[in-house]
């Protein structure tokens, strides 16, 4: 059976139907203020972790992290966040590329605005952004600067730091002809990586860095085509970490003008 009604009740009709669906759409808007999500820790051993989605990850500030939602924003201890699930900005992706193309000067700010805002955040390119300031900073002779982030680094990133600081201030002795000190640090790392089946993503920017470093303490000792071998493998081999590829790619060219090569 057709229904029908009169042109007063469905004006009526359709002003409710739009009361109804107003203020849903309104609260849908303010529920996302973003596309974040964040893992809390479970508060006891018998609860579950609890999860804040489409949240806002604004930055951290200090021990806090800053988290915008609907009703606001509000700060967590860093502590207390298991994980956090947050694109890398694209200043990252630009500033890998200005490292890619040898342009530090450029890359500096876009990598050290990452660092200042995000640095402790739990998340792979914030801890990679971090390490690569120190190593930009070497690139770009800042030697005092470096070694402060290598420690900042350290300080903030305690499971990853050891390893990523002290290849960072070998390869700050490096740079100030301190070859014997730079060399006791790198050869251990790589003492079994050519060995290795398969590396991880950490594993490889440690071993391109520390053969750097032995490539650069090779050319101090006049060793040319093992500099040239070792610079090879940070390039071929152990490329993850950019900044040193960069640098040992400028060496190999170099060499490579003096007609030397591999041994």
């Amino acid at each position: 059976m057709k229904l029908s009604f009169p042109l007063p009740t469905l004006q009526l009709l359709s002003a409710f139907i739009i009361a109804l669906a107003a203020p849903r759409a309104a609260y849908s808007q303010a529920a996302a203020p973003g596309a974040d999500n964040v893992i809390m820790k479970a508060a006891s051993a018998t609860s579950q972790p609890q999860q804040l989605a489409n949240v806002l990850v604004v930055g951290v500030r200090g021990t806090k992290v800053a988290i915008k939602n609907a009703q606001g924003e509000i700060s967590y201890d860093l502590a207390q966040i298991q994980e956090v699930r947050k694109a890398a900005p694209p200043e990252f992706t630009q500033g890998q590329r200005a490292i890619e193309a040898g342009k530090m000067e450029e890359a500096l700010p876009l990598i050290k605005g990452i660092t200042d805002r995000y640095k402790g955040l739990p998340t792979a390119w914030a801890s990679d952004a971090t390490a690569m300031l120190g190593n930009i900073y070497v690139s770009l002779g800042k030697l005092k600067e470096a070694e402060a982030a290598f420690d900042d680094f350290q300080k903030i990133y305690p499971s990853a730091g050891p390893g990523v600081t002290s290849v960072g201030k070998a390869r700050l002795a490096a740079e100030r002809e301190n070859f014997a000190e730079a060399k006791a640090v790198a050869e251990p790392l790589v003492a079994d990586a050519l060995t290795k089946k398969t590396v991880t993503r950490a594993e490889s920017q440690l071993y391109g860095q520390a053969y750097y470093i032995l490539g650069r303490v090779a050319e101090g000792e006049g060793k040319l085509p093992e500099a040239m071998e070792n610079y090879c493998r940070t390039v071929a081999i152990f490329y993850q970490e950019r900044s040193v590829v960069t640098e040992a790619q400028k060496r190999i060219d170099a060499l490579r003008q003096k007609g030397i090569t591999t041994p």
